[in-house]
């Protein structure tokens, strides 16, 4: 898989949050977006995802063929502030809904062993802590059989353990993906990347 940025340009009436963003990502890497806050990290990973349009330039996702536009979600896991899970779900509808969407590489015990949720798993997202909604996001997200991983700050909320834990989930599942990190330069969140990184500041 092959994703390139050609001209990026994204603006909000008329004011340019950044112009003229060329990048390629390659399957196999791990790949940091750094800036200052407003620079248009958040606003760039989810041009690349499909969900926001630029202003200007053009995405090609290639896997041997040019993939449709309204076929990336196929190809895409994300964990973001911006988007949330469904509040009144209990931690294991969640899993059962996102593993009838995308599959996920373990079982649903596996996963909530993992992310030590087990004997909260009748719980809703409502109930649960920050640090706990943001595990069951980044298993969901980091666990997930696609292409490519798009994480934005995947570190907020979480401790130096569970911090650990999203490096340790991150290297048994980044092989064959993208990886595509937006950080406030998180030394613990981009501590994967191989990467120069793309610098909106």
């Amino acid at each position: 898989m092959v994703i390139e940025l050609k001209n990026i340009g994204k603006k909000y009436n008329e004011n340019w949050i950044f112009e003229g963003v060329n990048a390629q990502f390659e399957s196999g890497n791990v790949y940091p977006i750094i800036g200052n806050n407003g620079s248009g990290k958040s606003t760039l990973l989810q041009i690349i995802s499909g969900y926001v349009s630029p202003s200007e330039g053009t995405i090609t996702y290639d896997q041997g063929e040019i993939i449709p536009i309204d076929q990336w979600y196929n190809q895409i896991s994300i964990a973001a502030p911006y988007l949330d899970l469904f509040e009144e779900f209990t931690i294991e509808e969640s899993i059962d809904l996102h593993a009838s969407l995308k599959p996920l590489k373990h079982k649903k015990q596996h996963i909530l062993d993992e992310i030590e949720l087990s004997n909260h798993r009748h719980k809703t997202l409502k109930q649960l802590s920050s640090g706990m909604r943001q595990r069951v996001k980044l298993a969901l997200s980091i666990y997930s059989e696609t292409p490519v991983l798009l994480l934005d700050e995947p570190c907020s909320n979480l401790d130096v353990k569970w911090t650990n834990w999203y490096n340790e989930a991150l290297i048994a599942s980044r092989e064959n993906r993208i990886v595509i990190i937006c950080s406030n330069s998180q030394t613990e969140e981009l501590r994967l990347a191989n990467k120069e990184a793309l610098n909106l500041a």
